[in-house]
């Protein structure tokens, strides 16, 4: 075994690998031309801050991901003379096109987030949308159209949404729905407040600037369980989850504990951090100060926006990372398989990059294919004027890439990999997923007050790859919450189905694994949520496949 580690690192070495690595921000060249307004007049509206989101999913069937965007709103005092709405865009392959007015889901509220998933088993992929105002809950007709179910099925959530995310919390074969909230914010009590130094200009000794969390009171979040017949209940209550009250911003659902059932941990703003332990019956319990995850490893808790789950050191375990505030570093919390889990930040080479930097939209992604998960993070400040305050801040920020060296450490790779990754912008909501289906991982992104971006991984050479889409019988048709693991000559690799991560956004709900030098998966094990395993053997590379729960698979051609 460790001769074959060797040979993989000299491989790994001899190509240069981080070097090979190219992302290019084609949305323009492709007609993606989304612009997002967060509708602000200069008062300093709270909501400005926080941008919006992106979804990627497939809503017409055809092989291919298409990109939901969320738009801002218009607030008191704006007077641009334009319509802002939310906006689909079908991917057609290198073009895309608008097709916002004909799915009907142009929903003009403040929008904040999205999730996807197939929510009533048809095999279409429904959307919930996330606003300051009322949520809107659309169902795929299955004709490249929607239709706003949301007080049909039972959706009434009466606060300003932030993420959201579909799983089956307890593995009846139905996706269950949680809704974080942020703050209780009026457009009627916005408060007056001023940057953290006296600046004169024009006779003032200070400068209006956007308030701190601290300024308002959190909220408590939503969790509506799927009856199975169309129809959703709050289950906020009896579920346990109204015990706890944060500030969510970023919430991913992961099966931390590995007893087969999905638990919920949401990145709150400037307060503790909350980790739900699911019982496997949708009863949860808050445990993120016993079991590490609360508070960073000085005990304090961070801005948390962005979020994910992931097995950085194919241990078999999910791992957690954490985008923070600027002045705090992103965290990296490695799961210690005792019911515990550690900051390695600092350890990993995590903890310095990102200091100076303020970060949102991120994910676990095996950007290189060599076999270990990277990091992505999207940055951006959430203080428009922050340079007058400090000059080491910038308000639009480049993105980060983190490459895994498969020695419990990770690189800042972002210089040397250059080109649209130091484009400043202010980064958001980030969406991750093959967008054209060449086996390797592309970004969507929701950049704040701007045009979005399109990032395509065009870098050669690569190394092997395998995917997989996932198609449940007896539990939730997309297989979310499922278990995939795979064994190659280098090892074993874990992973499971779960669109929802990142910061306001869901993601490609199929499952990519890089293989580097290996050619063939020589097993593939599937536990399917509540419902028994799926065993296949020598499963050759750069491909993907579907896999349809009892034992069917074949190859997808795209």
């Amino acid at each position: 075994m460790m001769t074959r580690y060797l040979m993989v690192l000299a491989w790994l070495l001899s190509i240069g690998w981080s070097q090979s690595l190219v992302f290019k921000d084609v949305a323009d060249n492709q007609l993606l031309n989304f612009v997002h307004d967060h509708g602000g007049t200069g008062e300093k509206y709270y909501m400005e801050t926080m941008g919006s989101g992106v979804c990627l999913f497939d809503y017409d069937k055809d092989g291919d991901l298409d990109a939901y965007f969320l738009q801002g709103a218009p607030l008191p005092g704006w007077n641009k003379k334009i319509i802002l709405e939310n906006k689909l865009y079908r991917n057609d392959g290198k073009k895309w096109t608008d097709v916002t007015e004909k799915a009907g889901v142009g929903d003009n509220n403040y929008g904040i987030g999205c999730a996807c998933a197939d929510y009533d088993n048809d095999g279409d992929t429904d959307l919930y949308v996330t606003n300051y105002g009322p949520d809107v809950f659309y169902h795929n007709n299955g004709d490249g159209t929607f239709t706003d179910v949301t007080l049909d099925v039972g959706i009434d959530n009466p606060h300003w949404a932030s993420s959201a995310a579909f799983f089956d919390s307890d593995n009846d074969g139905w996706l269950d729905l949680y809704v974080t909230n942020y703050v209780d914010f009026s457009i009627e009590n916005n408060p007056w407040c001023v940057g953290p130094v006296q600046v004169p200009k024009n006779g003032s000794l200070f400068i209006r600037s956007y308030c701190d969390p601290d300024y308002f009171e959190g909220v408590e979040d939503m969790f509506y369980h799927n009856d199975g017949q169309g129809n959703f209940s709050d289950w906020s209550v009896r579920s346990g989850i109204n015990k706890a009250r944060g500030k969510g911003l970023g919430v991913v659902p992961g099966d931390i504990d590995n007893d087969g059932d999905m638990d919920i941990y949401v990145a709150n703003d400037k307060v503790m951090n909350l980790l739900f332990i699911n019982d496997g019956l949708g009863h949860f319990t808050e445990k993120a100060l016993f079991t590490g995850v609360g508070f960073n490893e000085n005990g304090r808790a961070e801005a948390g926006m962005g979020v994910d789950f992931g097995d950085v050191n194919r241990d078999g375990w999910l791992d957690l990372f954490v985008t923070n505030f600027s002045g705090e570093t992103n965290t990296l919390y490695l799961n210690e398989k005792n019911g515990f889990l550690v900051d390695a930040t600092s350890r990993t080479g995590l903890g310095h990059p990102s200091i100076n930097l303020l970060g949102f939209g991120t994910k676990f992604v095996d950007l290189d294919l060599d076999g270990w998960l990277d990091i992505f993070v999207v940055n951006g400040h959430v203080i428009d004027n922050i340079t007058l305050f400090n000059q080491d801040y910038q308000h639009a920020q480049e993105k980060q890439i983190f490459i895994n060296q498969g020695n419990g450490t990770f690189l800042d790779q972002t210089k040397s990999i250059g080109g649209d990754l130091l484009k400043p912008a202010v980064g958001r909501g980030a969406a991750f997923g093959d967008i054209d289906n060449d086996g390797d991982i592309d970004i969507a992104i929701s950049n704040n007050n701007g045009k979005a971006d399109l990032l395509l991984n065009e870098g050669k050479p690569k190394g092997h790859w395998i995917g997989f889409q996932l198609e449940g019988k007896t539990c939730n048709r997309e297989g979310i919450g499922s278990k995939l693991k795979i064994i190659t000559d280098s090892g074993v690799q874990v992973a499971w189905v779960n669109p929802a991560a990142s910061y306001l956004a869901s993601n490609d709900p199929r499952v990519l694994f890089g293989l580097g030098p290996d050619e063939m998966v020589t097993t593939l094990e599937v536990q399917w949520p509540g419902f028994g395993k799926d065993l296949f053997e020598n499963l050759t590379c750069n491909s993907y496949y579907r896999i349809v729960q009892g034992g069917s698979l074949s190859i997808i051609s795209y």
